[in-house]
């Protein structure tokens, strides 16, 4: 079993921490803080942090305090382990799984890459599958309109439209 590593996630140092294995966790300290009556100080215990999902790819996230903010916890472990993404990268899952947040299955990437892996691990990219982006502009070119294709799709016409103007989708030919 492998040893999990804490690392302080950067702007909230001392505040929250980031491990190898994937978890997020709440420092012990203690708060200052004020209300109608004045100002107030309580001690928090160290606790580990339950991730939501966030997005319809299944992306986990948590929502760190001072400033508060939500996060994906992918982009919060590489961020404490590597630092900050280069120019143009975003964080890819090695295998595709978006639940798989542990550090070993995570790498600095380009979107393309990124989306690769998701489609080598037998998932579907978003809600379209490589054949459904066939179809449709297949569809299209046989003049179906963008809003009979979102019906045929399950998905809003904006999206088929994106799909047709290479907004997204745009690296499968």
């Amino acid at each position: 079993m492998e040893k999990e590593i804490w690392k302080d996630i950067p702007g909230y140092e001392g505040k929250y921490q980031a491990s190898n294995l994937g978890n997020v966790k709440s420092l012990s300290r203690i708060i200052h803080s004020a209300n109608q009556s004045g100002p107030i100080t309580f001690q928090t215990k160290e606790q580990l942090l339950s991730p939501g999902v966030r997005d319809k790819g299944g992306h986990l996230s948590v929502v760190l305090h001072n400033p508060r903010k939500t996060y994906l916890v992918h982009q919060l472990v590489m961020l404490a382990f590597v630092g900050l993404p280069p120019l143009g990268k975003v964080v890819c899952h090695n295998n595709g799984d978006a639940t798989d947040n542990r550090l070993e299955n995570l790498r600095y990437d380009t979107q393309t890459e990124n989306v690769l892996d998701v489609l080598h691990s037998g998932r579907a990219w978003k809600k379209l599958t490589e054949d459904d982006v066939q179809a449709i502009r297949f569809g299209a070119w046989c003049g179906i309109t963008t809003r009979e294709l979102g019906l045929m799709f399950d998905v809003a016409h904006q999206t088929i439209s994106k799909v047709l103007t290479g907004r997204t989708f745009s690296w499968l030919k």
